[in-house]
């Protein structure tokens, strides 16, 4: 079973070697954050909703870097966005494993 720091380190190697701009990176940061399964959240279609959007403009945005010039052609499906969504179940595994061991330092304290 692999330390929580080799899985976080495996992870960022994976999602830097997409090349993502500041843009797309920002985009994604908030596709992660804004998640309707989080503790607390009031009005879980709202937040769906408001995923589902940023969900469309990552993609939007990512199939438009992916269009190389003379080709006015937009893949909404690219390889690189569909690795990008990808990540989204590697980073829920990680926030289970930090999960874990926080508790398991909180138990050892």
């Amino acid at each position: 079973h692999p330390s929580l720091f080799i899985c976080m380190f495996d992870f960022s190697l994976k999602l830097a070697a997409l090349e993502l701009n500041a843009e797309e990176l920002g985009l994604f940061t908030a596709v992660v954050l804004v998640s309707a399964d989080r503790s607390g959240i009031e009005n879980v279609a709202s937040v769906e909703q408001l995923q589902e959007n940023l969900i469309r403009a990552l993609r939007s945005l990512v199939s438009k870097s992916a269009v190389t010039p003379g080709n006015n052609h937009h893949n909404l499906d690219s390889p690189r966005f569909t690795k990008l969504l990808l990540k989204l179940p590697d980073l829920r595994t990680l926030n289970n494993m930090h999960s874990e061991k926080l508790l398991s330092f909180r138990i050892d304290a």
